[in-house]
Parts: C-alpha cells; sequence; structure tokens
C-alpha cells in the first residue's frame, strides 16, 4: 500500500512540476520569482526547472 501510495505522489509531483515548468517556459512566471520561491539562484533555478521540462 505504501509503495502504491509512493508512485502516486511521485506521479502528481511530475505532472505539477511539468505544468509549473510550461507556466515558466511560457513566461507567466518569471524565472526570478521562481529563483526567489526556491531560496537561490536564476541560474540553479532554470536547472531545476529544466528538469522538469525534460525528464
Amino acid at each position: 500500500m505504501a509503495l502504491k501510495a509512493i508512485s502516486l505522489l511521485g506521479y502528481l509531483i511530475s505532472e505539477v512540476g511539468a505544468d509549473a515548468a510550461l507556466a515558466v517556459q511560457v513566461g507567466r512566471i518569471p524565472m526570478e520569482t521562481v529563483a526567489t520561491a526556491l531560496g537561490t539562484s536564476e541560474a540553479a533555478a532554470r536547472r531545476y526547472v529544466d528538469g522538469y521540462r525534460h525528464p
């Protein structure tokens, strides 16, 4: 049961992450905002977002 829950959570995270990355890509969310929210630099935030765009 726990493994199924983990699997479903992983799927949900990847879907939401992909949607959020798309919002950044099309300019609805500025990279500066993402970096601030993550508490990191814009370069590091860009790498993080790219990870969801190109898993």
